[in-house]
């Protein structure tokens, strides 16, 4: 097979400007999801929703037991001189006592207290607290759905800016070489000063181009080391790798077509998917919390018992105690509250309304997305098919432009358009690729494909 002198620049290119991306540690794409689900924020955060749920329904379910107390007192006392006038037919007599003894108190209680009826508060608790820790638990999966789906849309963005950063390198070698041509036809008297200069101009923008491009990838890595809870300045000792990703144009095509939705299949995922599911069941624990606010205006029947005792005496070594036993049954009637609880409830069913208001949305929403998404991919494919034939064709005019101006059968200008359109060609067909791959992924999460 043929080499031309284009394909063999753009292999040495690629070859030595590869050699650059060679870390000191290699993230794939299992890598990089594995990590984002052990340190991602979101991550840590649903985790951390879900223990305060379940320490939420442990709190509930443990205001059913009785409740118990002691307490246990002592006292002194120390009386003061005092002067004490009596009347004795009419003539005062006053008297002066002496000092009493300093007398000790010694007292204890020990009780219990049980909740017979409150209004069912505690039981729509028990109920609302259920529905939260459900909540929790669809958040969490949902979340582990999302932070996987957008680890895997910014490690694509990483390699998309990295190939474009390649093109980028490959295009201002191939440029550069043609440079070095132009100026030994010029010195050779073939072209004019002119075609240097135009040549230069455009070895100038190429260097503009991949200063930028690298720029972009640096970002995109940055991006994708965020997810991961990996600091940005470590970022050049980590190295992306296609392990485990299939850019080829068969495989992604193989993919997108098990990619169909139909009626049944949407509506089995709107009573499925993680993000809906949990928000019916934070709508089900705002109905059971409208219970619970409701309680308060019925009325409450407690019982308690306990065992208390006390004494007195001057010495403290040797007070006698009375024991007794107490009990009873305490009914407690709401009368009139200024309204506040019967204006709670109305909030709190305004705030159900609009929560099922939300969960109608979102269900709209989710059928918008997944109408967008296979558009996008229907686009995506069309566009790849596209790109394929203007880059075959892009790089063949390339060829013939370079070949007939080497030999001065062409102008230094032809050469000039034939390069920019083969980059313009080279960058939309990585483009096309990675959003080709990208939209099938899309696709994918939101079918509910991803289960991480």
């Amino acid at each position: 097979m043929k080499l031309t002198v284009t394909t063999i620049l753009t292999l040495f290119a690629l070859n030595a400007f590869g050699q650059q991306f060679s870390g000191s540690r290699e993230i794939t794409l299992d890598d990089a999801i594995k990590l984002a689900l052990e340190k991602n924020y979101s991550s840590r955060q649903a985790i951390l929703q879900l223990e305060q749920a379940q320490y939420g329904r442990s709190k509930a379910g443990d205001a059913l037991l009785p409740s118990a107390n002691g307490t246990a007192s002592y006292g002194y006392h120390k009386g003061l001189t005092s002067v004490t006038t009596t009347d004795y037919f009419a003539t005062p007599i006053t008297t002066t006592t002496a000092v009493p003894d300093a007398t000790h108190t010694l007292s204890y209680n020990v009780g219990a207290s049980f909740n017979i009826y409150n209004g069912g508060f505690d039981a729509a608790s028990i109920s609302s607290s259920e529905s939260q820790l459900d909540a929790a638990r669809y958040n969490l999966k949902w979340t582990r759905q999302s932070v996987a789906y957008n680890t895997i849309a910014a490690y694509m963005n990483a390699l998309r800016t990295r190939e474009l950063l390649r093109s980028a390198q490959t295009t201002y070698s191939q440029d550069s070489a043609q440079l070095v041509r132009v100026q030994a036809q010029f010195e050779a008297g073939a072209v004019a000063i002119n075609s240097v200069y135009q040549q230069q101009a455009v070895v100038g923008q190429d260097e503009l181009q991949r200063i930028q491009s690298q720029n972009n990838y640096d970002n995109a890595v940055t991006d994708l080391l965020f997810l991961l809870d990996i600091p940005p300045s470590n970022h050049a000792d980590y190295d992306l790798s296609l392990k485990g990703v299939d850019t080829s144009v068969t495989g992604i095509a193989s993919r997108a077509n098990q990619l169909k939705s139909d009626p049944t299949m949407l509506a089995d995922l709107l009573n499925h998917r993680e993000d809906l599911a949990a928000q019916r069941a934070n709508i089900q624990s705002q109905e059971e919390g409208i219970s619970v606010t409701r309680s308060a205006l019925l009325p409450s029947l407690n019982a308690n018992i306990g065992i208390g005792g006390s004494g007195t005496n001057t010495n403290i070594s040797n007070i006698p105690l009375s024991h007794a036993l107490t009990g009873g049954l305490t009914l407690s009637v709401p009368i009139f509250d200024r309204m506040q609880t019967r204006i709670q409830l109305d909030i709190q069913r305004t705030q159900l309304d609009e929560s099922k208001v939300q969960l109608d949305q979102a269900e709209q929403q989710f059928r918008s997305d997944i109408a967008k998404a296979e558009n996008n991919l229907r686009s995506a494919q069309q566009a790849l098919d596209a790109s394929d034939r203007a880059l075959v064709a892009a790089e063949e005019s390339l060829r013939s432009a370079t070949e007939r101006a080497r030999v001065g059968a062409g102008i230094q200008v032809d050469v000039i358009i034939a390069e920019a359109q083969a980059q313009t060609a080279r960058v939309n067909r990585i483009n096309a690729v990675y959003n080709y791959l990208l939209a099938a992924k899309q696709l994918e999460y939101l079918l509910g494909r991803t289960n991480y």
